[in-house]
């Protein structure tokens, strides 16, 4: 299952009104930062920035990266165990397709932080 698929199972806690950014744009994002190292908001923010071309190519009606305030109330909206409980399927789905360690490597430059 791929990054995306995982997002695509969560339920959007957001009124429809209010979406200016996919559910899916928003957790992918997050996710890829907190795995490279981000801690805060504004780090995940940052870092979308400056892998937008990244970003781009996988969701390719995305405009601009949501702001470190969205991906707040987002986060804040989504029930914390709802959102474990999907993030260890996908995790143990994982598991059972790759042995030994998967290296992870940020190559974010210098300027974007």
């Amino acid at each position: 299952m791929s990054l995306i698929s995982l997002c695509k199972q969560l339920e959007d806690p957001r009124i429809d009104r209010k979406k200016e950014h996919s559910l899916e744009v928003i957790v992918y994002i997050a996710l890829c930062a907190v795995i490279c190292g981000s801690e805060s908001w504004n780090e995940i923010e940052r870092f979308g920035i400056c892998k937008f071309d990244f970003f781009k190519r996988r969701f390719p009606d995305l405009v601009k990266i949501p702001s470190h305030d969205t991906f707040n109330r987002f986060f804040s909206l989504l029930k914390p165990g709802y959102f474990e409980l999907v993030f260890r399927d996908w995790v143990s789905e994982l598991c059972g397709k790759y042995e030994g360690v998967v290296a992870i490597v940020e190559s974010t430059p210098k300027e974007c932080f």
